[in-house]
């Protein structure tokens, strides 16, 4: 499959640095061979696998003048059907630069926040005290406590989205291109992406459109912060991931001849089937 097909950049390269036309050139060789057992073209074999690999890995190009989406892909065989380089040309694209071409990019963000649902905390006070326990008041403390029942209550929190709309260049938006994104929904980052640390960005997914002309994507994040050393009722947490669970433990514990359901421990827990992955090498920006 080409989504299998390697390549790695090679030392060597070219950058014009012109006013209004800012181009760089980066030079990969292939990793793999084909398969011995193909039949047709070995070229346009090749040509399919490198369009695959660059559109998932190295589509666009940072400089410190300017951002840059690749342009176009130069195929050299080296020895027919064994070894294969790829000069990919990087450039602005439209004809007033990257404002109104691929490459131009918008990014929004949401601060409005969501919600936790809590279930203990610390006791502030007992009204009217010679009906509490005394010695309750500064200790960690269920919330909504009805019998063996803990309800709790929903509480806002930071929670910002961010939405990345991308103008690609044509054909970017590969079915192998999708079909890798699109694995990663609701799985946090296992690297830095968009500034933030590891595990605490989810993609949520978004809607991709291709043309003939160009391919437009519109990318959604969820961010929820990693923390380290913080209370929650009355408890030091040292270190919890975004997007990793806080659970409560609770115990009986008499005061004053009262039982009284009090937050025993904390477990930090890490759903079921979501593993953290890596964004920046599958979709190709996000530094």
């Amino acid at each position: 499959m080409a989504s299998n097909f390697r390549f790695e950049e090679i030392s060597g390269g070219d950058l014009t640095i012109e006013r209004n036309n800012l181009r760089r050139v980066r030079r990969f060789r292939s990793l793999d061979t084909l398969p011995a057992t193909f039949s047709g073209d070995y070229f346009d074999q090749i040509a399919g696998y490198a369009l695959s690999w660059v559109t998932a890995n190295a589509a666009t190009y940072q400089t410190p003048w300017g951002f840059l989406p690749y342009n176009s892909i130069q195929i050299h065989e080296n020895h027919y059907a064994l070894n294969y380089e790829i000069t990919v040309d990087y450039a602005p694209f439209g004809e007033t630069g990257q404002e109104s071409g691929a490459g131009a990019y918008q990014i929004s963000v949401d601060t409005s926040g969501g919600t936790v649902h809590v279930t203990s905390g610390k006791c502030i006070a007992i009204y009217p005290a010679a009906n509490g326990p005394a010695d309750l008041v500064g200790e960690p403390a269920a919330i909504g406590e009805r019998g063996d029942t803990v309800e709790g209550v929903d509480l806002p929190i930071a929670e910002p989205k961010i939405n990345v709309m991308f103008r690609h260049p044509t054909a970017f938006l590969t079915r192998n291109y999708v079909r890798a994104i699109g694995k990663l929904v609701g799985f946090p980052n296992s690297d830095t992406f968009l500034g933030y640390a590891a595990g605490e960005v989810v993609y949520l997914g978004g809607p991709l459109t291709e043309t003939n002309t160009e391919s437009s994507a519109s990318y959604s994040f969820a961010i929820s912060y990693n923390r380290t050393n913080f209370e929650v009722a009355g408890i030091t947490i040292t270190d919890k991931k975004g997007w990793d669970i806080l659970d409560p433990i609770f115990k009986k514990d008499p005061k004053n001849g009262k039982p009284t359901t009090v937050v025993d421990y904390f477990k930090v827990v890490r759903p079921a089937d979501r593993e953290w992955k890596a964004y920046k090498s599958v979709f190709g920006w996000g530094a």
